[in-house]
């Protein structure tokens, strides 16, 4: 009977096992017996002779290496805070310089983030849209471009710190980010638009201190944990603004992670601010730990460390034994005046090593006469415990020969047809009669390969089929895309109306469009519709009913009679449309010297009128809508007016917009569109309104996806100059 492979490794070990342990267990067993009693006597006699030394020398030690320790990094870090102090004064008096010498500087224009990207460490101008709302008759671009003058010592700070700038008095701010990848610095949308450097706290804190100053620890926009020192800077009308320069604080935890690892001894350190609260460490667990949760180490449970923790937030340097997380430990402690935080470390009592080198030299005198008794006895044991090795040795080398030959031939006959097979050779079969498991890993190896290679053949196949299918539909959304008209620049120049549109299909091609023209000199034709459906059924609906719309609308007989085209519209798309599609149709037209509009609703969501200067802006037009067009022939729809009076705007959507739904799976509502869209409404452009809804939705949507088409077209009024 044939062994299987565990069978014989089983034995090949239990016999090799048992011969090796029995043999070490004999040396073991004799050496334990013949050093016991001298290791025991020997053992007792050190103990009693070091234990009353190690236990005085350490707290002397341990106290004055911990306490000027902690106090040359705090020193150190103060040093390092001076040289900030020091970058930002000068960095006020220049600028001073240039704004009270207007004569001697040349107004200089430096990159606008609302305009342009801005590289890591290049200087900028800020000048947000509130603040250039409020400003006047220019007088603070006037004094940006002259104070940009100090761009040239912005520059080789941003190598050295997070940001370096200049806020002013009149809203502006110079600065120079450094970004982490060295890349683009982002800029958010809300920095652009309303930020004013007088509201932020570290200008409010120097102008208010009237000197240089440091703030607490902040995460400033990107991120970065960050304390900023400022100082404020005069004009012959008193304070004209605040520089200031951001000091990247995990340099600060970069140090206290190099004091921990330093010195010789393992220990933990630490920041607390003037408030108690523990700011770095270099502990990640225990109360010394770092949280998201706002701790005062003043009000800890452990009474020794919260008393010293109050005689931190004070100023004073110390170092006193006090128990953390249940171990007494040494804490020594140090002052960082410029930022007002201390600077501490701990040190287990149970870890001290440095005293006991100390004491090692003490012994050595006793140590040598146990070590040569020691060296004799396992010289004895080396002797009698070689001589079983080597013949141990000799015995499993002897039936590992014999053993590797019989297992290991089918296995590395095995291992080289499965590199072939791996080098791609799939029709290489591999020949083992063994009879155990070997011979079945290759046969089940042989079936896998036949399957593999098939596999291969039809995932070659539908890889093609995808690349074609994806090739197409992306040249299918760029002609969709290129069929719907542009503002610019057929429309740009009319001073009658003001035109904005998007949409956002939800696969590769889209059922909504949006469409507008010109009838003739006095009337603008807008659509908005929403097909049926999604992908491809949908766009090639969505392309016959948007150019038999607009046909009819441009040969219409009676041209005021913007019903009679809908019907006809929908009696055409009837014809042949044996899937039973459909689309939903706002069909409106503008008389661009009466501000007349007249529009029919075709099953689709009713405009929202946005009155100008209205206190009850949104208007939503009153009754049912017709029926979608497509549905069934020989309908018939109405047409209904409003009169726009110039300022008041339109907006036409798709359900898309509406029917947005939340992770929460919950709609994003009309109520909801209306408060975006007066929020919105800002007397900017059309074309900004429409981004700042689109905005809005993706917001609500969150990681939602996108269900539905997204159309909005948006249309304002602004009266007939001649």
């Amino acid at each position: 009977m044939k062994l299987n492979i565990r069978q014989r490794v089983r034995m090949l070990v239990l016999s090799g096992g048992v011969l090796s342990f029995l043999g070490l267990a004999l040396i073991v067993l004799l050496g334990m017996a013949l050093a016991g009693e001298t290791v025991s006597e020997r053992g007792r006699l050190l103990g009693d002779s070091v234990e009353d030394f190690v236990e005085a020398f350490a707290d002397t030690q341990v106290q004055h290496q911990v306490s000027m320790h902690v106090a040359e990094k705090a020193l150190h870090i103060e040093r390092e805070l001076e040289h900030t102090r020091q970058d930002v004064e000068a960095l006020a008096q220049t600028t001073t310089l240039i704004l009270s010498s207007p004569d001697d500087y040349r107004p200089r224009t430096l990159p606008d983030p609302h305009e342009m990207t801005v590289m890591s460490g290049e200087p900028y101008l800020n000048l947000s849209l509130a603040v250039q709302a409020k400003a006047a008759n220019g007088e603070a671009q006037r004094e940006a471009e002259l104070a940009a003058n100090i761009a040239d010592s912005l520059l080789p700070l941003s190598r050295f710190y997070t940001g370096a700038f200049v806020g002013s008095e009149r809203g502006w701010l110079i600065a120079a980010d450094a970004a982490r990848d060295g890349g683009p610095v982002r800029f958010s949308e809300k920095f652009l638009e309303s930020y004013d450097p007088r509201e932020m706290n570290w200008y409010k804190l120097a102008a208010k201190a009237g000197k240089t100053v440091f703030t607490d620890l902040y995460i400033d926009t990107n991120g970065n944990r960050c304390v900023t020192c400022a100082t404020p800077f005069y004009d012959a009308n008193g304070l004209a603004g605040v520089v200031g320069i951001d000091c990247n604080a995990e340099e600060i935890y970069r140090q206290t992670v190099d004091t921990a690892e330093s010195g010789g001894l393992s220990a933990t350190s630490f920041i607390l601010s003037r408030d108690g609260e523990i700011l770095f460490s270099t502990s990640e667990h225990g109360v010394l730990a770092v949280t998201d949760v706002r701790r005062d180490l003043r009000h800890c449970p452990e009474q020794s460390l919260a008393l010293e923790a109050a005689s931190m937030t004070t100023g004073r340097s110390d170092v006193a034994l006090v128990t953390v997380d249940g171990e007494e430990v040494y804490l020594a402690y140090a002052p960082m005046e410029s930022l007002g935080w201390s600077f501490g470390r701990i040190v287990s009592q149970s870890k001290v090593t440095y005293p006991a080198r100390y004491a090692r030299d003490n012994l050595r005198g006793q140590l040598g006469e146990f070590e040569e008794e020691m060296k004799a006895l396992f010289g004895r044991l080396a002797s009698g415990g070689a001589v079983l090795l080597l013949a141990l040795l000799g015995l499993v080398l002897w039936l590992g020969a014999k053993a590797s030959d019989h297992f290991v031939r089918p296995i590395l006959s095995l291992t080289e047809g499965v590199k072939e097979i791996a080098q791609g050779d799939l029709d290489k079969k591999l020949e083992i009669q063994t009879g155990d498991e070997i011979e079945l890993l290759a046969a089940t190896i042989n079936a896998m390969t036949v399957d593999l290679k098939a596999y291969m053949e039809n995932l070659s196949r539908a890889t093609a089929d995808k690349e074609r299918i994806l090739t197409e539909l992306s040249v299918a959304r760029k002609i969709q895309t290129g069929m719907l008209p542009s503002v610019a620049p057929d429309f740009s120049g009319h001073t009658a109306f003001e035109l904005a549109a998007v949409m956002t299909p939800a696969k590769e091609v889209g059922g909504d469009f949006y469409d507008f023209y010109m009838l003739d000199e006095d009337r603008l034709a807008v659509t908005v519709a929403d097909v049926s459906g999604k992908g491809v059924p949908a766009a090639l609906f969505m392309v016959v009913a948007k150019n038999v719309l607009q046909n009819l609308a441009m040969v219409a007989k009676n041209p005021g009679n913007f019903s009679e085209v809908v019907a006809r519209a929908n009696d055409r798309l009837c014809v042949g449309n044996d899937q039973m599609m459909f689309v939903t149709v706002f069909f409106g037209v503008l008389n661009l010297r009466t501000g007349e509009f007249d529009y029919v609703n075709a099953g689709h969501n009713p405009p929202l009128v946005l009155r100008h200067g209205g206190e009850d802006s949104y208007l939503l037009p009153e009754g049912k809508p017709d029926k979608p067009l497509g549905v069934m022939e020989g309908l018939t729809y109405h047409q209904a007016a409003l009169t726009l009076a110039s300022g008041d705007m339109v907006f036409l959507y798709t359900d898309g917009v509406t029917e947005a739904v939340n992770e929460a799976a919950e709609l994003y509502g009309e109520e909801r569109l209306k408060t975006d869209l007066v929020r919105a409404d800002n007397g900017v452009p059309v074309k900004e309104i429409l981004t700042a809804v689109s905005a809005a939705v993706r917001t609500y949507a969150g990681s939602a996806e996108q269900a539905d088409d997204i159309t909005m077209l948006g249309l304002r009024y602004l009266g007939n100059e001649a």
